[in-house]
């Protein structure tokens, strides 16, 4: 198992390399945050892959969020 956790701003993304092919990968926030209603359209996004490039394996996350923001993520095999 792999696992760990960021602090994050803006947008950006970050490259985790990965012992070898996962079972399973969860990456979320760690926390929920309550949006400002008057500004709808500043939500924060997470989204995550996992890439192959000759049984070399990388998590790639991405994300966008208005303030600082905590990522907790685990790779399983």
């Amino acid at each position: 198992m792999q696992s760990g956790e960021l602090i994050v701003t803006g947008e950006d993304s970050l490259h985790i390399p990965l012992d070898r092919n996962p079972a399973k990968v969860k990456v979320d926030f760690k926390d929920e945050v309550d949006m400002v209603p008057c500004s709808p359209h500043n939500v924060d996004s997470l989204e995550f892959t996992v890439h192959d490039h000759k049984n070399k394996f990388v998590l790639i996350i991405r994300w966008s969020v208005t303030g600082a923001r905590e990522i907790k993520w685990q790779v399983l095999y």
